[in-house]
């Protein structure tokens, strides 16, 4: 039972009082977290194309301490005049878990299994975060598991399965076996991620809290990447790669983790994981775009059962 005592509240800790936190329309939280599904829907072929010129440890190092970098200048900007609660130390070590669930650990598993793996085979493994979110939530006790959730998540999975699997099926060879497994790991790492930070952004401001996790992400990273980031200084990158770092940096995590750490404190952390499941929906039509992939009857389908999905699960009274 480390995790719930690592994870609670101290009781000489004063939290906000989540009635005088700022309750804008439920249309902006989930617009919030619909931009968030569109931004890192986009990074499975973003980042194929940064990491012909860079490795996966190098190009997540770069990630979370270009991230960190973005957000404490955004919180030193936007600080406002009210005092801010200081960071204890079970508060720092809370964020320095925080940064291997949320960051290290996930981001690393992405890309790693992405370059062994198919984006196929990528989509349909995350799909299932919002299935194991809830699985963390109820069994942590942070969550019933309501039937509109339930619903939901269903519809949605069925809704991404309809548009990924028509497109080559999973492959299970080998080589794609073991990325599966690291998308698996990372999507299961991300889940336990939105489960535990729920409690500290009641009691911080989520722009502080985000840049500490990059920050500590960026610092674990940059000894396990740094072969690869001595490359990249050595003999530099292509300006479509640079570009796809730079989207990296901030449309692929310091901007969609803000937003899901802003929306965190106002809904579910099962709420926040739906979003995922627009994901696949993002990526199908980049690929038409791009690829010159078909967009049938099927995607129309998918498209229908994914928005509904969210929909449904979206509709839960917010915290």
């Amino acid at each position: 039972m480390v995790l719930p005592l690592l994870f609670r509240v101290p009781a000489d800790i004063k939290t906000h009082d989540p009635t005088a936190l700022p309750h804008p329309s439920p249309l902006i939280v989930h617009g919030a977290l619909f931009l968030v599904g569109l931004l890192f829907g986009a990074n499975y072929f973003v980042a194929k194309v940064a990491m012909r010129e860079i490795t996966p440890p190098a190009l997540v190092a770069i990630r979370t301490l270009g991230a960190a970098a973005v957000l404490f200048a955004a919180s030193a900007f936007w600080r406002g005049r009210a005092p801010r609660i200081t960071l204890s130390k079970s508060d720092f070590a809370q964020l320095f878990a925080f940064s291997l669930l949320g960051a290290s650990i996930n981001q690393l598993c992405f890309l790693e299994g992405l370059t062994r793996s198919t984006a196929t085979n990528a989509s349909i493994i995350f799909v299932a975060t919002p299935v194991v979110t809830l699985a963390f939530a109820v069994l942590l006790r942070r969550e019933r598991a309501s039937w509109r959730a339930i619903t939901g998540i269903i519809l949605g999975l069925i809704g991404a399965l309809i548009l990924i699997v028509p497109r080559g099926g999973v492959d299970i060879t080998t080589n794609a076996m073991t990325g599966n497994i690291l998308l698996f790991l990372g999507a299961a790492s991300y889940s336990l991620y939105l489960v535990l930070t729920r409690p500290i952004l009641t009691r911080h401001d989520p722009l502080r809290v985000v840049s500490w996790t990059f920050l500590f992400a960026g610092l674990t990273m940059v000894p396990i990447g740094y072969s690869g980031l001595k490359a990249v200084y050595a003999s530099g990158l292509s300006p479509a790669a640079w570009w796809s770092v730079a989207y990296a940096v901030v449309g692929a995590t310091a901007l969609p983790y803000l937003l899901n750490n802003w929306a965190l404190v106002r809904v579910q952390a099962s709420t926040v994981a739906i979003y995922i499941l627009v994901q696949p929906l993002v990526a199908g039509g980049l690929g038409h775009i791009f690829l010159g992939e078909r967009l049938g009857a099927d995607t129309a389908v998918a498209a229908i059962l994914i928005v509904g999905g969210v929909v449904v699960a979206a509709s839960r009274r917010t915290a």
